[in-house]
């Protein structure tokens, strides 16, 4: 992951709650694979570790994170535009709903 993607987060929100917005569902599905990323990966999943890295590692994962709470009402009404209820469930989890 970038180091500059929980930057770009508050605005790929705001433009993926906009209907208007041509590329809506290439955007949610861009939020949903930020959501995958984020994901804590601690000590005890070694075969991930190894494949990832450590959070302590990339702290962008844990800023990404914080930018889903911060954001939790939007990402709660976007994981509802999802069809499917994994991504709905990936978002809501990256957001602290879940």
């Amino acid at each position: 992951m970038n180091l500059a993607v929980p930057t770009v987060l508050p605005f790929l929100f705001r433009l993926a709650s906009n209907p208007q917005v041509p590329v809506q569902s290439g955007l949610l599905h861009l939020l949903v694979s930020i959501a995958g990323f984020s994901e804590p990966i601690g000590g005890r999943n070694e075969a991930m570790v190894r494949l990832l890295s450590s959070d302590s590692d990339h702290p962008e994962r844990e800023q990404c994170r914080a930018m889903f709470a911060e954001n939790a009402s939007v990402v709660a009404m976007l994981a509802e535009d999802l069809p499917r209820p994994g991504d709905r469930a990936n978002l809501r989890q990256a957001a602290g709903l879940v």
